[in-house]
């Protein structure tokens, strides 16, 4: 009996070692039909994490670059100056800010008026009233111009030596609205989207929650994904989507990025729901077509679909708008077309499908349709979300307007001018017009 109870034991373990390599003979079979469909299209696969050897090679740097999300950081650091020796222990005055027109059709910037407005959002520096009474222009300490209602002829009479006028825009410069050659010498700060910005204001950015970065090494994200995707904690993201694309859009001429071009392409080969102003397809939360991108239609579509087009409507450098940043917090997986590598400096490896890194339209659809197809390379997409958090600039803590408050008060900010703006905001941005789309 007992040399039988040996002859299964040997025999069980010889079933556990037969059936692991089974498993790896047929992972290994998938993953070489799979860099064959990517050789046969010319297309690197995205960087992503992964346990085989046979995956192209990520980056071999292993210093973690400089991360953006970093400039955003250093603004919770901003502290009030220590008063002088010979001071008493008072706070300082506060200091004044003008808004001087509109902001999405309203003069608070989505901030709001007062002394009070500021300490509302969590500044660590708060003490700034803000205010739109344009009485006494001349006696405030830096005064906002928002681009788009920008008026020449509608200008402060006075200006101060110790005042700072600000530059502010949520909008590229590819518009020939929203050229900025007639304010050379004029601005002091810019206060933007982009992330060189005196005071950035970023429509989003991603952090980590814990001690993962960023951008990991290779071998790091070896081990997180396998974590990950482990039996016992994995998500699938694709469960319960019966449908493949969708995509919300209200401007239907942007020329400038091609984007109407570049989906037009890809549903000859897929299914993509347009919704909103330009397609055929409703959101049956809202019946108007103007409210499509609300939260409840985004939350409708990461339900049922597998893919949301996060396309812009330029094509510049950091422009990367809540387009990304709303979806990449839900569960569905965004596709974009960025041409100055934003959405990879912004964003974990493998966690969006950039469409501009792809030969052709075709070799885009058929990548898309092979991931709808195939659960587990639709989840590798999903990996990072148990370690980052999505945040946002303005409904988080605006701290573009917090940072703004802090360098008032900051008597050792150098003072400055920016003498040609067209270069900063028009030449610098490096805006992609009217691509081709194959």
């Amino acid at each position: 009996m007992e040399v039988i109870k040996k002859v299964s034991q040997l025999e069980s373990k010889m079933f556990n070692v037969n059936r692991r390599a089974i498993v790896s003979f047929i992972a290994l079979v998938f993953l070489l039909i799979e860099w064959t469909f990517f050789a046969g299209h010319h297309v690197s696969r995205p960087s992503l994490p992964n346990h085989s050897t046979l995956q192209p090679a990520l980056s071999n740097q292993q210093q973690q670059p400089q991360q953006l999300y970093h400039l955003i950081d250093n603004y919770s650091k901003d502290q009030l100056p220590l008063p002088l020796a010979n001071q008493d222990d008072e706070p300082p005055a506060f200091k004044r800010i003008l808004f001087w027109n509109t902001f999405k059709k309203e003069k608070n910037y989505g901030v709001g008026l007062g002394r009070d407005a500021l300490r509302q959002w969590g500044c660590p520096v708060w003490r700034c009233e803000t205010s739109d009474n344009r009485t006494d222009v001349q006696n405030y300490d830096a005064i906002v111009f928002h681009l788009r209602t920008w008026n020449q002829k509608d200008l402060p009479k006075r200006r101060s030596p110790h005042q700072r006028y600000v530059f502010f825009s949520l909008e590229s410069p590819a518009w020939a609205a929203y050229r900025v050659a007639r304010m050379a010498n004029f601005f002091n700060w810019t206060m933007t989207y982009r992330w060189d910005s005196d005071m950035i204001h970023p429509y989003g950015y991603i952090t980590p929650t814990g001690n993962v970065p960023l951008h990991p090494t290779p071998n790091q994200l070896n081990k997180l994904f396998y974590e990950t995707t482990n039996e016992t904690t994995k998500v699938n993201y694709a469960q319960g989507k019966k449908k493949m694309a969708a995509w919300f859009v209200s401007n239907c001429q942007a020329v400038v990025s091609n984007r109407n071009e570049m989906v037009k392409k890809l549903q000859k080969y897929m299914t993509i729901d347009v919704y909103g102003n330009c397609g055929n397809m409703t959101c049956p939360k809202k019946r108007d077509k103007s409210f499509e991108s609300s939260d409840e239609c985004r939350d409708m579509v990461a339900k049922n679909y597998k893919f949301y087009f996060a396309l812009e409507n330029s094509l510049c450098r950091h422009y990367v708008t809540e387009k990304f940043f709303d979806n990449m917090r839900r569960p569905i997986l965004p596709v974009v077309f960025g041409l100055h590598d934003d959405h990879e400096k912004l964003a974990p490896p493998h966690s969006f499908v950039n469409g501009a890194k792809f030969k052709s339209m075709k070799a885009l659809a058929d990548y898309l349709i092979l991931l709808d197809k195939n659960d587990t390379l639709y989840n590798e997409y999903f990996w990072w979300k148990p370690h980052f958090q999505v945040r946002d600039s303005q409904r988080d803590k605006n701290q573009g307007m917090c940072h703004l408050c802090a360098a008032l008060h900051d008597p050792t900010r150098p003072r400055q001018i920016y003498a040609d703006l067209t270069d900063w905001w028009e030449t610098k941005s490096k805006c992609v017009f009217s691509p081709a789309i194959s």
